[in-house]
């Protein structure tokens, strides 16, 4: 077989191979290139996947998913109850939790009143919680806050898990809304009533809570023909308007009671509301409750008003100004109305001096008596016997004292006028009838006064303006406005000045302002002053700037204006009413300036 083999390969020619020694053979770059890129990639993989099987929450590792808090507890509450809230907190992981603390924060309307188990304030240091553990803290308080009045609740639990360095949080919020309160307040009067007969009103509350409750106030809304007279227990304000309740007790109630009438000129269904609530860390009301009756208003027979100053409305007055008051009456019924009285009725605050009855002027001769003036048939023979359908009016006026009274502190000047009218018959028959018309309040504003001047030389004789004097056509002569602010009684507020430049006058850019800013508006030829507030100890406040005028040849041998006018707005911050004072326009003339006046005369 061998030699058979020999032969079979010796045909071939095929060298036989020499095992004697190794003979290196070279591969392809490409080849050694392919290799080592598959070898790369394989290690890479396997290091990734060791990192996601290390790296990967594992049952030893903390993903923090599975760590929760929860509020538990009502969405709408009423206020003055006790609530309850529970704070669940929970650690579903494997892993402990190590320091864990947890902060409930509450909105300020929430007064917390026990904790379990008792925290430091609002937190609470829970310490280490276990893999699978969860805890509860219970907290009950009272919520005061107005109605629909939206609250939210925050728990924040921070802890660090055993196995990190750093602090994670879990946050949770609740909202609540106040839809309801404990306290129950209703207003009930009679179903039907006449103008000018006695009506009282009852305004009854009670606290349903389990808990007292302190400073508490109530109010009364009146429509406008309603005049309340008296009040029991008094109010603690001048319109009897409110009552400060200092403490209601759990299930207390208590009742304050109106007297008064409706006006003559009332008529149909009249709504007379009121309302309870909390008194702030700040004296805001908190509305807690509201309540509303209706009654009806029979229509009277003699419908009076009282007019003042043209307007049957509250209005201000300044010191020193007249009172102007027009009595109006009509026979609206279809009876005739005998022997009628009408007596006008004054309350002032102060209760003396503030009208100066000696200086009264009354045509139609009523009778004086103290603060009430009366009128019969024997001053007006119509008021004998008024016919459906008649009607008339009388004027009188009384004088406004012409500065405020010394002594008192509140800076309250006020006068409130109602016409009283006694019916003696109807259709001849004796009667006894009463009405009152609605009353009007006149309230004196502060005693602010405006100045305002254009000067060449200052009060010292030294020069604040420049250019000839008397000014020269076609020349620029500068002069300084100044405008001064007085004030005393009452604080103002949203105070603005304004002082229009014609319009060969323009602004040179000097200004000097006490307080508040001064601008110059071009493109309505304005100069605006603005501020805030100013305050009672601040008596005068100066506004000061440069203007130069250029005559032009129709104002030669003229005292050119300088200012078209000022005009000071402001707001009295004690009664709410606006007040309006004006300058008349300032020309070159300078009247109060004694080394330029007579100088002011156009060349």
């Amino acid at each position: 077989m061998e030699a058979d083999l020999h032969s079979i390969y010796d045909e071939t020619g095929v060298a036989k191979p020499d095992m004697t020694r190794l003979v290196q053979v070279r591969h392809s770059a490409l080849k050694k290139f392919l290799v080592g890129l598959t070898v790369f990639f394989a290690v890479l993989a396997t290091v990734s996947w060791a990192g996601v099987f290390f790296f990967s929450p594992s049952a030893t590792k903390f993903g923090g998913e599975s760590v929760s808090v929860d509020i538990e507890g009502p969405g709408e509450i009423k206020s003055g109850e006790m609530v309850t809230y529970a704070i669940h907190y929970k650690n579903a992981e494997r892993v402990a939790l190590g320091t864990a603390s947890l902060e409930f924060r509450l909105p300020e309307e929430f007064k917390l009143q026990s904790a379990d188990p008792a925290g430091d304030g609002n937190t609470w240091k829970i310490g280490s919680i276990a893999p699978g553990k969860d805890g509860l803290i219970t907290v009950k308080g009272i919520v005061l806050a107005p109605m629909q009045k939206e609250l939210t609740l925050q728990a924040i639990l921070t802890y660090r898990p055993a196995d990190f360095n750093s602090e994670f949080q879990k946050v949770s919020t609740k909202g609540m809304t106040v839809t309801d309160s404990v306290l129950d307040f209703q207003v009930s009067g009679p179903p039907k009533v006449l103008p000018g007969d006695k009506v009282t009103v009852t305004y009854t509350y009670k606290n349903n809570a389990d808990s007292d409750f302190a400073h508490l106030k109530v109010r009364a809304e009146y429509p406008p023909n309603f005049i309340p007279e008296k009040t029991t227990p008094p109010s603690s304000d001048t319109d009897l308007k409110e009552w400060d309740i200092a403490a209601l007790k759990a299930g207390e109630s208590g009742t304050i009671s109106v007297d008064g009438s409706f006006a003559s000129d009332a008529e149909g269904a009249i709504d007379l509301k009121g309302s309870i609530g909390f008194l702030d860390k700040d004296e805001v009301f908190q509305l807690q409750k509201e309540g509303t009756f209706s009654t009806d208003v029979i229509k009277g027979d003699l419908v009076t008003a009282l007019i003042l100053n043209g307007k049957n409305t509250d209005q201000p007055v300044r010191f020193g100004d007249t009172l102007r008051y027009a009595i109006s009456y009509k026979n609206t019924g279809t009876a005739v109305l005998g022997d009628v009285q009408l007596t006008a009725v004054f309350d002032t605050l102060p209760t003396g001096g503030l009208l100066q009855w000696k200086q009264l002027v009354d045509k139609a001769g009523g009778v004086r008596d103290g603060n009430q003036i009366t009128w019969s048939k024997k001053q007006i023979p119509s008021l004998g016997r008024i016919n459906p359908g008649d009607e008339g009016t009388l004027d009188f006026e009384i004088p406004f004292a012409a500065q405020p009274l010394p002594g008192v502190k509140d800076g309250v000047f006020q006068v409130s006028a109602s016409v009283q009218a006694a019916i003696n018959t109807i259709d001849e028959t004796a009667a006894n009838r009463v009405a009152k018309s609605t009353p009007v309040v006149a309230k004196a504003v502060s005693d602010t006064t405006l100045a305002a001047e254009i000067r060449y030389f200052n009060a010292d004789g030294i020069p604040v303006g420049n250019g000839p004097l008397p000014p020269k056509v076609g020349e620029a002569t500068t002069y300084r406005a100044v405008m001064t602010v007085a004030n005393s009684l009452h604080e103002l507020q949203d105070l603005k000045l304004t002082a229009k430049l014609p319009s060969n006058v323009r602004f040179t850019g000097i200004s000097n302002v006490d307080a508040g800013d001064l601008r110059f508006d071009a493109a309505n030829g304005k100069m605006i002053w603005t501020l805030n507030w100013m305050p009672t100890n601040i008596k005068t406040l100066n506004i000061s700037f440069d203007v130069a005028i250029t005559p032009t040849e129709d104002e030669k041998g003229k005292f050119p204006t300088v200012i078209d006018g000022v005009i000071f707005e402001a707001a009295d911050k004690s009664n709410g009413f606006p007040m309006l004072l004006s300058a008349s326009p300032l020309s070159t003339s300078t009247e109060n300036d004694s080394q330029a006046a007579g100088k002011g005369r156009v060349q």
